[in-house]
């Protein structure tokens, strides 16, 4: 038997476990039961948004959690309101009272209703990735991989800025093909580069000076560079990205070669590699995104999503100091902010990261690759592919 078009879902901070459900199930129509704080929050409102953008009829109800009474009175309520329609139950989410007053009062009275039909009732398990079916008979059925990349922002309340995304930066992308060789050489031999790194980033900056109508594309080191740092800046003059004169000088060809050689490339080396993952839900590089509510925007220098769940990538090539702290922190709240509760940071980092930093880390839940760890990159995307 297949499922109902309708859907009946509590409104709660995790909306993923409401809108998996509604689109692995063919929901044509989602009324969401939204609390006091879920209508303030608008994390109904972001649903509803996210559903409409995938052509289901969506209606916010008013559903009081104040108390029990309230709670059974309020679903007895909605029961008249479904009279004899077909519908799914998700009880994912909201407080216990919450779940057992759809269960025992909505459910039950459905299911002893002249002429109606009996609900399915559905608890999505993100955790586990499968959908348990408590009725018409108990089944549990894995999640089939349906969330793409703007599905899993909507209900986040974000939105994409138009023009922005891999798709839309045509040059950028020709530039990125044109070099991909030195790229990847220089992920390859990014641990015995590492010190250079920072020299290059500060010639680079002063280059690109503040004001981007002015460009100094002559500067000049404080040593000759030798050894990995020699070969680095001949393969980059093989390229035409800079002139190099073999001692202290050196000169940028664009604005475009010295941002590239200041950090950029770890942009287009997490791209490259991103690009060859092949994930089912989409990946996008360079995507700046709003919140609706807020107008606030962030670039996200990547983004990936798989079997329902987000990777969101952060690029630095800049020498880590005390701000690392700070990045990882950031990178951490921004993942969850914009990704939901499946999302997974990830800091690429072209220059090592103290003990401390790594720690930190950890704590929250950052993913580091960093200097020699920038080639298992691959590696790391088939794992999280293949899921936690």
């Amino acid at each position: 038997m297949s499922p109902p078009l309708l859907h009946i879902v509590i409104a709660t901070g995790q909306n993923l476990a409401n809108l998996i459900p509604a689109l692995q199930c063919g929901a044509q129509e989602v009324w969401i039961l939204q609390t006091p704080p879920m209508k303030n929050n608008r994390s109904a409102a972001h649903l509803a948004d996210a559903l409409q953008a995938r052509g289901i009829r969506v209606q916010r109800i008013d559903f009081a959690d104040e108390d029990v009474t309230t709670l059974h009175t309020q679903a007895e309520q909605l029961a008249h309101r479904i009279g004899g329609q077909q519908v799914t139950i998700n009880f994912t989410g909201g407080t216990k009272p919450m779940t057992l007053a759809l269960v025992q009062t909505l459910a039950a009275d459905l299911a002893t209703r002249p002429g109606a039909c009996e609900p399915h009732l559905v608890y999505c398990d993100t955790a586990h990735q499968r959908l348990d079916w408590l009725a018409p008979e108990p089944v549990s059925e894995p999640m089939r991989p349906i969330l793409r990349i703007d599905d899993i922002l909507l209900t986040q309340g974000y939105r994409r800025l138009a023009g922005t995304g891999g798709h839309h930066h045509a040059d950028w992308h020709h530039n990125a093909q044109q070099r991909a060789q030195l790229t990847r050489w220089l992920g390859e031999h990014s641990a015995e580069i590492d010190r250079f790194f920072g020299t290059l980033n500060a010639l680079a900056k002063a280059a690109l000076g503040e004001n981007e109508n002015r460009f100094e594309p002559q500067q000049y080191f404080e040593f000759q560079p030798g050894g990995a740092a020699a070969q680095l800046l001949k393969k980059a003059q093989e390229f035409n990205l800079l002139h190099w004169n073999g001692r202290q000088q050196v000169q940028f060809r664009s604005r475009d070669a010295a941002q590239y050689l200041g950090g950029g490339w770890v942009e287009e080396y997490a791209a490259l590699k991103l690009s060859g993952a092949q994930p089912n839900g989409g990946w996008e590089p360079r995507l700046t995104v709003e919140h609706v509510d807020t107008r606030t925007v962030n670039e996200l220098d990547a983004v990936l999503v798989h079997n329902n769940r987000m990777l969101v990538v952060e690029c630095k090539a800049a020498r880590p100091g005390e701000d690392a702290s700070d990045w990882i922190y950031k990178l951490s709240q921004l993942a969850r902010a914009v990704g939901g509760q499946l999302a997974q940071p990830l800091l690429l980092s072209a220059r090592p990261l103290n003990a401390s930093q790594q720690a930190r880390a950890r704590e929250y839940r950052v993913d580091v690759l960093a200097a020699a760890e920038l080639k298992k990159l691959p590696a790391y995307l088939q794992q999280w592919l293949r899921g936690p």
